[in-house]
Parts: structure tokens; sequence; C-alpha cells
């Protein structure tokens, strides 16, 4: 992420479909081990209410924030632009829940690795 030295590996990605809302997820962890790490999301509803546009945040568990971020593919990375203070709270609850889904998901895999 810009503006960090740390480097991020993406170690789990997920799609979700759930009635007419989407999200789709990649989960990074520390290279290095200083933090945990985050998901990447993106969400957006399709043929109907809430009638969500494409929105993609950076969601830090320990801090429990949905990001603003922005992605530069020529650099390869992410900046993060502040909290999103404005997100739909059902859109956050939405986010959250899949989010915490995911992590139940990923961790049984590991467990069986």
């Amino acid at each position: 992420m810009t503006g960090q030295t740390e480097r991020m590996e993406r170690v789990y990605s997920r799609l979700l479909h759930k009635e007419n809302l989407r999200m789709w997820g990649k989960l990074y962890l520390s290279k290095t081990g200083r933090t945990v790490g985050g998901w990447l999301v993106d969400s957006w509803s399709e043929n109907g209410a809430p009638y969500w546009r494409p929105k993609m945040h950076w969601f830090d568990k320990n801090e429990d924030k949905l990001n603003h971020v922005y992605l530069h593919f020529d650099l390869n990375s992410m900046q993060l632009a502040g909290e999103d203070t404005d997100v739909e709270p059902e859109r956050a609850k939405f986010i959250r829940e899949t989010v915490g889904q995911w992590e139940k998901e990923w961790l049984q895999e590991q467990g069986k690795s």
C-alpha cells in the first residue's frame, strides 16, 4: 500500500451472489508480520433495491473500518484515502457479515492444510 514500507500478499479470494447483492473480496496478509492485513472488497447490487453502485473498500478488521481505496495498476499498489463515513449502513453490514463468513471458511481451509 502506498505510504507504507510493508508488503502485502493476497492469500484468499471469494465471490458472493446473494439475491440481488454481489461482492468479491481478496484477503491480504502482511509479508513482514507487522500487521495482520485486511480485505480488498467491492460490493454492488443488480436488478433491484438497494440500488448500490459498485464501490471498493479496504476493510481493516482490527480497526473495524471501511476505508476508501484507490488502485494504482501501473505501480501495483493501493492507496487508502480515509474511512468511508458515508457508506450505506446496509452495505457496511453486508460487507462485515460476508467477510466474517469468508474468514471462517479460510481458517477452516487452513486447518485442513
